[in-house]
């Protein structure tokens, strides 16, 4: 029994990474560029393509994924596969509603250049506008990404105190596993 806690919680552990890391990535989207309107519309709009595709993509795969893991939870005998099942589908009904997320609300820049393409003003005005909400844009980016380190590393720390205090070598390796995981992803978010 302590076997199939220790791997569940390893399995969603995995996941969660892999959702944060998927989230940082989608962090990385910022316009560099000038605060030039017509390139930020050339940014934005091929944006919108490439969310339009990640969205699909996440849901396709996330579809297979919680399909196979229903069928495979109901053709398996023993509680570790059905488990493993279980999970994958819950990873697969994630996936959907990431993809959805994508395809449909696209990104953090959508509603600014909605709000911006369409207004009376001129272009000079779109170019001061566009460069007061870079501004403020790279601000919270930064602000955002100290929060991050912070939460990863009192995050490890409770993993580690864990560990120290644990008695089970088995959950004391999870501990320290999730400690190290965290310590990492504490360290990549200074980059």
């Amino acid at each position: 029994m302590i076997r199939i806690l220790l791997l569940l919680l390893f399995i969603s552990t995995l996941a969660g990474s892999f959702a944060f890391a998927k989230d940082k990535d989608r962090e990385d989207l910022e316009y560099k560029g000038l605060p030039n309107w017509s390139e930020f519309r050339g940014f934005v709009l091929e944006q919108q393509r490439e969310d339009e595709r990640l969205g699909l993509s996440y849901m396709i795969s996330g579809g297979l994924a919680a399909v196979g893991g229903v069928v495979g939870y109901n053709l398996a005998e023993d509680p570790f596969s059905r488990s493993v099942y279980a999970i994958t589908s819950t990873v697969g009904i994630a996936a959907i509603g990431l993809g959805a997320s994508y395809y449909w609300t696209g990104n953090e820049y959508d509603s600014f250049y909605y709000a911006l393409e369409h207004a009376n003003i001129s272009i000079q005005e779109k170019n001061a506008i566009l460069k007061r909400y870079l501004e403020k844009e790279r601000q919270w980016r930064e602000n955002r990404r100290w929060i991050r380190v912070a939460t990863h590393a009192l995050i490890a720390v409770a993993n580690f105190y864990s560990a120290a205090q644990e008695e089970n070598s088995d959950v004391k390796s999870v501990f320290y596993f999730l400690g190290a995981a965290n310590t990492v992803m504490a360290i990549s978010y200074t980059f």
